[in-house]
């Protein structure tokens, strides 16, 4: 019995170990630092660390997030121009340091990382303006404190793009201007929706459900 017993727990055991084995998260290999994940098609995916400085190299409580002395990674990639000494993990993808906003690894843009509050996804607010994903919708005070989500569609209201900002500039020409940031791309909630008193928004777009 006790046999039978021991052989159960063993096997238990050996599954437990395997699962916590397939975590994805950083790990020091042969001399670097790695991000490891795990598809189902290939199995275990290694990423190294983009330039991740061996010696000062820190995984932050939040696993999927590091730092060393010159920089901050999300898994294996850097988020450009975080600070590595204020960095702050927020939630929902959201980061900040003194000086900026994250979404992800971009820019949230000219998001003030002192006042910025995190809304229902997509949306996001500071005292300059309210956001969607990282794209500002560019009110005025007075809707800035209107400014509340709807979310009409449930189903896709929280789901977010992250679309390349070549594609992003010649799908929205009057956003031109944000081609002379430096930015690879925007991150959108196409679906989502929020209002003022007087404006309606699906997405970053404002629209006229009357018309």
């Amino acid at each position: 019995m006790w046999i039978r017993t021991y052989k159960r727990l063993f096997f238990i055991l050996s599954i437990i170990l395997s699962l916590s084995s397939c975590d994805s998260g950083y790990r020091f290999e042969k001399g670097e630092w790695v991000w490891v994940s795990y598809d189902e098609a290939v199995g275990r995916r290694v990423t190294n660390v983009d330039s991740a400085d061996i010696e000062t190299f820190k995984v932050l409580n939040e696993k999927n997030y590091a730092i060393d002395k010159n920089s901050v990674f999300l898994e294996s990639e850097k988020i450009n121009h975080a600070d590595p000494r204020t960095f702050e993990v927020l939630r929902n993808g959201y980061s900040k340091d003194k000086n900026r906003v994250y979404l992800d690894y971009e820019i949230v843009l000219f998001a003030n990382p002192n006042t910025f509050q995190i809304l229902d996804f997509p949306y996001s607010k500071d005292k300059n303006d309210v956001y969607c994903g990282t794209i500002p919708l560019k009110l005025s005070k007075k809707e800035i404190n209107e400014f509340t989500v709807t979310n009409t569609d449930s189903l896709l209201a929280d789901t977010k793009s992250t679309v390349v900002l070549s594609y992003f500039i010649e799908s929205n020409p009057d956003y031109a201007w944000v081609d002379t940031l430096d930015i690879k791309s925007v991150i959108i909630g196409e679906w989502a929706t929020g209002e003022t008193k007087s404006r309606k928004f699906k997405g970053f777009r404002e629209i006229n459900y009357n018309k």
